[in-house]
């Protein structure tokens, strides 16, 4: 009994760890992006006031519907024995999901664009819209070049 509880703590003790450490480098990337971005726009003072909860709750929402719902109806998939075991009524309703899915992420991504417009210039808003593009192939870039170093290894 004794083992079963020592085993069973060594377990949480490291699960807690790799769950710190997957939410460090979450935080390390969104404070990465935070600065990238205020760089880019050359956000004065009131405008970061106003703009980061905006764009704060814009990526919340986006991050539930890129991966989180995208997460669901994979596991929703999954549950049904993969693509190849759905029957087409099923695989219509997934597909109307994820249409679904992909709308609302568009229609965030048009709310967040009218909500900036109140407080930053539609300039800065295509500034912004070309800063997320360069962000994130920077960030693919940055980890290709980190994946051949290790595969070279």
């Amino acid at each position: 009994m004794q083992k079963l509880i020592f085993t069973l703590f060594i377990i949480f003790i490291s699960l807690n760890s790799v769950i710190a450490q997957h939410h460090n480098k979450r935080e390390k990337l969104k404070a990465y992006k935070t600065a990238y971005l205020t760089e880019q726009l050359d956000l004065s003072p009131a405008e970061a006031e106003k703009f980061w909860p905006i764009y704060n709750a814009y990526e919340k929402n986006a991050f539930q519907l890129k991966v989180l719902k995208m997460k669901e109806m994979q596991n929703l998939i999954n549950d049904k024995g993969g693509i190849e075991s759905l029957s087409e009524k099923e695989a219509s309703q997934i597909l109307t999901k994820v249409s679904d899915n992909d709308q609302a992420l568009i229609d965030a991504k048009k709310e967040l664009y009218s909500n900036l417009k109140k407080v930053i210039s539609s300039k800065k808003i295509l500034i912004l819209n070309r800063a997320e593009h360069q962000f994130n192939r920077k960030l693919l870039s940055d980890y290709r070049k980190r994946k051949h170093m290790n595969n070279s290894n």
